[in-house]
């Protein structure tokens, strides 16, 4: 039983964690979003700038432009 309770906990704290990933959030956010026929702008800004940037133009397919501000080191490669 104990082993059971503990095993339920963490399989409930992952899904949480999943749940709140910066990439994640953005792509459930944008996963019915049909861009209109203008250009596509991406502005990004704060430490999860990158992995949210990356995020939407995966799930976008483009993006015409755009800055992505973000510290140092958190950059894990180009967009």
């Amino acid at each position: 039983m104990k082993m059971q309770l503990r095993s339920d906990a963490e399989t409930i704290i992952a899904a949480a964690i999943d749940a709140v990933k910066p990439d994640e959030a953005v792509e459930r956010a944008l996963a019915s979003f049909v861009p209109g026929p203008g250009r596509t702008l991406l502005v990004a800004a704060g430490k999860a700038a990158w992995q949210m940037a990356n995020a939407a133009v995966r799930v976008l397919g483009r993006v015409d432009g755009g800055v992505v501000v973000t510290k140092y080191g958190h950059v894990m490669g180009q967009i």
